[in-house]
């Protein structure tokens, strides 16, 4: 009797063992790969967003990356304008046929609040990736080595499990689009600044540029005479007097821009001790045409 108590009592523990682990995988959190359709047109972008899902746990950190079969598909473009990231440590860039990125969340994120049920959560949208299929067939993207961090203040990481997409190119329109909102205008804001710890104390340009819907392509700088120049914040300005105005403009991948300027400093005005030295000078010079003249006219008398 006691045997067979023994026996159900570690069958009892292994089932609560195997229910928990099997229960920790079901919430861990997951990567999605969503798009508008899974119908495409050859010669035609269509987005494909990089989603997660942290099933109500707070992450502030990821890094990972997504491939795609190259001979299939052209990449176009990352569009970080609705990511969840707000500050990108390696930016979206394509390694043969994986694009690579990482980035912090500097709030944490747990999921977006659905207004009609607040109760809810819903994924976030880490990246926005534009392909373009290349010739018919099936076509398929997949995650890897996606990797997360709690937002815990111990830096704990975990890793997320693979998934994948497929899509079938076809010569056939499809009415593929990549937006379906308003196009947007971009944001721009800067300032010139000096600090010891940036250049030995130079004046550096410090900006930031967004925009809410396809991210930023480009920001250049025109100073002065010099020609347009593509940048990165911060950036240390050529002509260091800041005698020259500086206009800088960021591009969408819309084509939308915007322009600012930066007025120049004033030239250095002309110091006390100039105007003393000046009106000494010039009084000398006075009296030294007064004492000419006086001489003249007193030769002249003689």
């Amino acid at each position: 009797m006691r045997n067979n108590l023994k026996k159900l009592i570690v069958l009892y523990i292994f089932v609560l063992i195997s229910f928990l682990s099997y229960g920790g995988n079901v919430f861990a959190s997951s990567i999605e790969l969503t798009s508008g359709t899974d119908k495409i047109t050859i010669g035609k972008e269509f987005y494909v967003d990089v989603m997660i899902d942290t099933k109500g746990e707070s992450i502030n950190g990821v890094e990972g990356k997504v491939s795609f079969e190259k001979d299939n598909l052209a990449f176009i473009r990352a569009e970080e304008g609705r990511s969840i990231i707000n500050l990108f440590i390696d930016k979206p860039k394509v390694e043969n046929s994986e694009i690579r990125f990482s980035g912090i969340i500097t709030n944490g994120f747990s999921g977006v609040v659905d207004p009609f049920n607040q109760k809810q959560k819903l994924n976030g949208i880490l990246l926005r990736l534009v392909f373009e299929a290349k010739k018919e067939g099936v076509t398929n993207l997949s995650t890897s080595n996606f990797i997360f961090t709690l937002n815990d203040g111990l830096g704990t990481t975990e890793s997320i499990s693979p998934t994948n997409s497929s899509y079938i190119a076809s010569n056939v329109d499809n009415n593929v689009i990549t937006n379906i909102e308003n196009d947007t205008s971009p944001e721009l804001s800067a300032s010139v600044e000096t600090d010891p710890s940036l250049y030995n104390g130079k004046y550096v340009l410090i900006f930031d540029a967004k925009d809410k819907q396809t991210g930023i392509k480009e920001v250049k700088i025109k100073e002065g005479v010099r020609g347009w120049k593509s940048i990165e914040s911060p950036y240390l300005l050529e002509d260091q007097s800041r005698h020259s105005m500086i206009t800088l403009q960021a591009t969408n991948y819309r084509g939308a821009s915007i322009m600012i300027n930066i007025e120049s400093l004033p030239a250095e005005g002309i110091s006390t001790s100039f105007v003393l030295v000046f009106i000494i000078l010039l009084i000398l010079l006075i009296l030294l045409m007064i004492k000419k003249v006086y001489e003249f006219r007193y030769k002249k008398d003689q």
